[in-house]
């Protein structure tokens, strides 16, 4: 073969070995464009989810606004409703309100003050959630832990408390080091920091815990579900059975009851059985703290909405959000 040939035949595989890097780079810029374009349209359709939930956050914001004249809180409220279904264009909007009063607040165990270990200086949240874990087969001494742990992490001190007590020193002593809030809870997936939960503690105490902003937070005993009648009997000190409990729940006025008088009649407790003043005043016919959840479905994506309000003076306001699934 002549050297021309030979110069033909390297300068064809020159001009292929162009051609197929060509292609290479029209297909990964093709490609590349497809990607940013499927990505704008999934931001922008991710948008107008977002819009459309926050419209179902303003509408719970109505739906309160609307029972907060009323004297109680209860169940039979538009507010209570679980079929809120509004169509849009392209989807649908689903709605529902909890009432984040029908749960014991773990922020009620706050102390400005160290325990004295005086009878008379127990709390009455630290009463209440002991008898809770009680109900849920979990012993004194679990809840005297987490009483104190709880206590030790929300105070706005350095010192430790008590003998449970554990602050700076005990959580960066671990392998991975983390310091304590020293402020209130804002989720009891906190918890999960210093309680040291054994085997399924954790998710037998969340359906009845919860986090509100504020210490001083009551029961409402109109929006307790039945399958919480073990924190209700709780709060009443476990002077009836979680089975009586759920009885006096099942025979609930519709509407509620007027007061905590009329709820304390309806317990039907012997002339002997007395509440105390101090559990009492953690019982409610009314409730200002709520969780919505706005469940947008468009153009076959889903946003989720979690929006916490506080009704103040009538109105509802927003204070807190979160996106997605909340754990």
């Amino acid at each position: 073969m002549t050297l021309r040939y030979r110069q033909r035949g390297a300068a064809l595989i020159m001009v292929l070995l162009i051609v197929a890097i060509m292609v290479v780079l029209a297909v990964s810029l093709t490609d590349g464009v497809r990607y940013s374009s499927q990505r704008l349209l999934n931001q922008r359709l991710m948008d107008q989810g977002y819009w459309y939930a926050l419209g179902g956050e303003r509408i719970a914001a109505f739906a309160l606004e609307d029972a907060a004249g009323d004297m109680v809180t209860a169940l039979n409220q538009d507010w209570a409703r679980t079929d809120i279904v509004f169509p849009i264009d392209g989807g649908s909007i689903a709605g529902v309100i909890a009432d984040e009063q029908a749960c014991f607040n773990m922020n009620s165990l706050y102390r400005a003050e160290p325990a004295t270990g005086a009878e008379e200086d127990v709390i009455a949240a630290e009463v209440v959630f002991t008898a809770l874990l009680q109900n849920l087969d979990i012993s004194p001494q679990r809840a005297e832990f987490i009483i104190g742990r709880t206590q030790d992490w929300i105070d706005d001190d350095f010192s430790p408390e008590g003998i449970y007590g554990a602050e700076d020193l005990s959580y960066t002593a671990l392998d991975y080091p983390y310091l304590p809030a020293n402020s209130l809870l804002d989720s009891i997936s906190e918890m999960g920091l210093y309680a040291e939960f054994e085997e399924d503690e954790q998710a037998r105490m969340a359906p009845y815990l919860c986090a509100l902003p504020e210490v001083n937070t009551a029961i409402n005993v109109n929006t307790l579900p039945l399958e919480k009648a073990a924190l209700l009997a709780a709060a009443i000190g476990n002077v009836l059975s979680v089975e009586d409990v759920r009885a006096v729940l099942e025979s609930r006025p519709e509407t509620g009851w007027a007061d905590i008088a009329s709820f304390v009649s309806a317990l039907n407790l012997a002339s002997d059985d007395t509440l105390p003043t101090k559990l009492l005043q953690g019982l409610e016919v009314k409730s200002h703290y709520f969780k919505g959840l706005a469940d947008v479905f468009y153009e076959q994506r889903q946003m989720r909405l979690f929006s916490r309000l506080v009704l103040k003076n009538g109105k509802a306001i927003v204070y807190a959000r979160e996106y997605g699934e909340v754990f």
